[in-house]
């Protein structure tokens, strides 16, 4: 049977995961298109439903994703909507024939700092969906440890955050943590290196030691830092740039000093 209709509970409920009030009381979240769902089910993230439509399953890729989450997780509820359906409930215009709930993957500091000289990149006050989604994304990519996301920042369940990270959040860790002083406290206690990135930096990136455990602050494109985090700083990076630009994009930044801690870590050029 095909579901045509708005006020089925799953169609209803996708819908309000929209959302964050709603996320936030669910602990559920939405995913849209092939590739996102794709890397949450291989990443073992629990399914509460998929909604699909007929042309996912034109294609062969549609039909090994059903596959997949059937193997996977055959108790998982799988309803055939109406493609018009679908896209009007959408966050996407185009959503390749496939949406789904998750619950939430939650991760705390002590899993993300308990590695042998960790690299972690903290998020404090980025506004920007985008941003926030391709910096986790990057440092998946560039082999970070673990991504802290404080407050102030947009909600990384968002989900244009989610677009944006292609999976990534799915197969890192990503932890959401809200007072300061326990973050800067914890960092200590792990004498990790707290760094922040600041066009006034006394040290150039690529002259900083970044071989140590360390976590590299990034602030939000409009304020930036707090002087709480300012003050616990125990240096202060910048990035050079020697054209006429006063400055970066926050995710550029961040990937570019992520991989020149990849570069220090693990090769030798």
């Amino acid at each position: 049977m095909v579901i045509s209709s708005s006020q089925n509970p799953e169609v209803k409920l996708y819908r309000s995961l929209l959302n964050k009030k709603n996320r936030d009381k669910t602990a559920l979240i939405p995913l849209e298109g092939v590739r996102l769902i794709e890397e949450a089910c291989r990443n073992q993230v629990k399914f509460n439903s998929v909604l699909y439509t007929e042309d996912l399953q034109k294609n062969s890729r549609g039909r090994e994703l059903l596959k997949l989450i059937e193997e996977k997780q055959p108790q998982v509820k799988k309803l055939n909507v109406n493609s018009s359906l679908l896209r009007s409930i959408a966050d996407t215009d185009s959503p390749q024939g496939i949406i789904a709930t998750v619950e939430k993957t939650e991760f705390n500091l002590s899993q993300v700092l308990n590695v042998k000289n960790p690299f972690i990149v903290v998020v404090s006050g980025v506004q920007d969906p985008g941003n926030l989604g391709t910096i986790i994304r990057t440092a998946s990519a560039a082999f970070v440890d673990g991504v802290i996301i404080t407050r102030g920042t947009v909600d990384v369940y968002n989900p244009k955050t989610l677009r944006g990270t292609m999976g990534a959040i799915f197969h890192l860790p990503v932890v959401l943590t809200k007072d300061y002083k326990i973050l800067i406290d914890f960092l200590r206690y792990r004498n990790i290196k707290m760094v922040i990135t600041d066009p006034e930096g006394e040290v150039n990136c690529f002259h900083a030691d970044l071989s140590v455990p360390s976590a590299v602050f990034f602030g939000g494109e409009a304020f930036g830092l707090s002087d709480v985090i300012k003050n616990a700083a125990d240096y202060r990076i910048n990035i050079p740039l020697p054209g006429p630009e006063e400055s970066l994009n926050v995710a550029v930044s961040a990937g570019i000093v992520m991989y020149e801690s990849l570069r220090q870590r693990h090769y030798s050029i």
